[in-house]
């Protein structure tokens, strides 16, 4: 497992933009709100730029992005936003490159793709919650400051505090567990599927969102996954927002179209985490290992960024 260094206070976010194009009065605003927090903030050349739907091309987009890690006057990177166009680079991307300079890696969404192929290949630990954008207003506060909590080493003992616990169900299962977490967008996670860049997931803890996605869709990716033999290998399956704008009805539907696909299985579920989409979202590893207690309904993270050495 390769964990990088954590993000240092005062230090320098890099921002770039592997995916969609950004606003570019969202971006501005949430790199006055970042260096308001006390860091230095530079783009890639490309941050603001529009290539159709894209920020930049495929090439652009990789290269900068490996820059951001190589560059020794950055302490952390951020995705500018998510969108489309991170499986297109997955071919191209130099990850050896990447994993040579480990650095706090946030992103999220179609982000999903970069993540959990540099899991796959390099066990580099990044992390899944806030994009840039989202500084400018986007999530509430707690959120964000959860975000730089967790980059800078700095994270709760239980990560669900200060998030409503209202809306978690355990579907199945009681007690604690522990286990590599894999967090991802359900789309994102489905598009990689039958590709290389697919990471094993023997035993690993996978926690799914996404949004605007009707529950027969959700249904039909959770059984995408199922018929793949995804969801028989797993150590136990956690969602966040399956649709932040669903009303009970449809949440109803999608609890049991998740029961349903994890049918002939053991291991413990949990819908509903403040994981998503939507305002409050936890920070969480790509590959770090966290512990769940069920009975409590908390979250702990162990240590996913190198420890600062004593002085």
């Amino acid at each position: 497992m390769i964990v990088p260094a954590p993000l240092r206070a005062g230090g320098t976010i890099g921002i770039c933009a592997p995916s969609g194009p950004v606003d570019p009065a969202r971006l501005n605003a949430a790199i006055a709100a970042l260096r308001a927090s006390g860091f230095d903030v530079q783009t890639s050349a490309s941050a603001f730029s529009r290539s159709g739907y894209l920020s930049a091309t495929d090439d652009v987009r990789a290269r900068e992005l490996e820059e951001m890690f190589v560059r020794d006057d950055i302490d952390a990177v951020i995705c500018a936003r998510g969108g489309v166009g991170a499986s297109r680079l997955l071919e191209i991307l130099d990850t050896a490159r990447i994993a040579g300079h480990p650095k706090p890696f946030l992103g999220f969404s179609d982000n999903t793709a970069l993540q959990w192929l540099l899991w796959g290949r390099h066990r580099l630990v990044s992390f899944s919650g806030p994009m840039a954008v989202d500084w400018s207003g986007l999530v509430s506060e707690h959120t964000l400051r959860l975000a730089l909590d967790v980059l800078m080493g700095d994270a709760p003992t239980d990560l669900l505090n200060g998030f409503s616990r209202d809306g978690i169900h355990v579907l199945r299962g009681t007690g604690s567990f522990a286990g590599t977490l894999l967090p991802g967008n359900l789309t994102m996670i489905n598009t990689l599927l039958g590709t290389p860049y697919l990471p094993a997931l023997d035993g690993t803890l996978l926690l799914i969102e996404d949004v605007n996605e009707p529950p027969y869709r959700i249904d039909r990716m959770l059984f995408h996954l199922r018929n793949a033999g995804v969801l028989s290998r797993i150590g136990g399956l956690l969602c966040g927002d399956l649709d932040a704008s669903a009303d009970e009805a449809e949440r109803a539907l999608v609890r049991q179209a998740v029961l349903d696909a994890m049918r002939g299985t053991s291991c413990p579920i949990v819908t509903g985490l403040p994981f998503g989409h939507g305002r409050d979202r936890m920070t969480l590893p790509v590959g770090g290992t966290v512990h769940v207690n069920l009975d409590t309904l908390t979250l702990a993270l162990r240590a996913a960024v190198t420890p600062e050495p004593s002085a």
